[in-house]
């Protein structure tokens, strides 16, 4: 144990040292790309309930997106509740995303579907597939995009499904799960198995893998994906998956199991004027997350 929490701090502190001076040349070397990130915009033309600013999040997405666009990220992740409610919400947040003319790749979030049943399926969020979880490979790193709203009490206006997520949601209630809450979605025994497959062959092509979802699997915390025991199976029977990036919780959460970094981003929505977006740089031997507004800095050596 204590030699592999030498390893862990060498590596960390080794993550931390300027890039010059890992180079025998003496060069200055360059992440291989960068992505920006955002979770929670939530907007909605309603007055502020709480913490929660639902008009102010278009000013903010509007700076975030300029913000990551000088930085020259390669594309952006949006990881879910682009609103908060009213399918009407979608068309100014979209205007904004649209008129940036960034490259985006999306979740989707439980309040994405706030929206009158007739209109769940017409939700203006797009996806390379029908079902909501997909991959693309950049530079040798797979990024993996889950549905965490696919099996849910609303998402869907078929009975039977809604049926079958609350049989679910029951269950963990009489288990004393903490996140046994039907704003919290799970994944289908078939994107499972998708999964699992994704890292078997992500894994055979020597590709390391970043995963993102609206929901987290760790820490342990209400917010948690109703199957996320089911998911954490799956990830530490693989030793090439870096770090699982999710909103849902606006406070933001970190953790760490089998070497892999879970990583809670904070949600936009929150405050009257503090931002919350960042700009991720994957380099050789690091993820550097540089946090804007309440967003934190982060270096998760890998």
């Amino acid at each position: 144990m204590k030699t592999l929490i030498t390893c862990i701090l060498a590596s960390l502190i080794f993550a931390e040292m300027p890039e010059s001076s890992k180079s025998g040349s003496g060069q200055t070397q360059k992440p291989f790309f960068s992505f920006g990130i955002i979770a929670d915009v939530q907007y909605c033309n309603y007055e502020p309930e709480g913490t929660r600013f639902y008009r102010n999040s278009l000013t903010k997405l509007r700076y975030a997106l300029n913000s990551l666009k000088n930085d020259s990220a390669d594309f952006i992740v949006n990881l879910g509740d682009l609103i908060d409610r009213d399918f009407g919400s979608f068309k100014p947040v979209m205007n904004i995303i649209d008129s940036s003319e960034l490259k985006f790749y999306h979740c989707t979030g439980n309040h994405d579907y706030s929206v009158e049943n007739r209109l769940k399926r017409r939700i203006p969020v797009p996806f390379p597939s029908k079902e909501g979880y997909y991959s693309f490979v950049h530079k040798n790193f797979r990024f993996i995009f889950l549905n965490g709203n696919e099996l849910s009490t609303y998402s869907s206006a078929n009975r039977s499904a809604i049926r079958l997520a609350q049989n679910y949601i029951s269950a963990l209630q009489n288990e004393g799960s903490v996140n046994a809450i039907d704003w919290n979605g799970g994944a289908s025994t078939e994107q499972l198995a998708w999964l699992d497959r994704q890292l078997s062959e992500a894994t055979g092509k020597n590709e390391k893998v970043l995963i993102m979802c609206h929901f987290p699997v760790y820490p342990e915390n209400i917010h948690n994906l109703l199957n996320y025991r089911e998911v954490n199976a799956i990830l530490e029977k693989y030793h090439n998956v870096i770090a699982w990036f999710n909103g849902h919780n606006h406070a933001g959460n970190y953790g760490n199991f089998n070497m892999i970094h879970f990583v809670t981003i904070k949600g936009m929505v929150e405050t009257e004027s503090s931002n919350s977006f960042a700009l991720v740089e994957v380099w050789h031997n690091k993820i550097w997350i540089k946090g804007s507004g309440r967003e934190k800095d982060q270096i998760l050596a890998y």
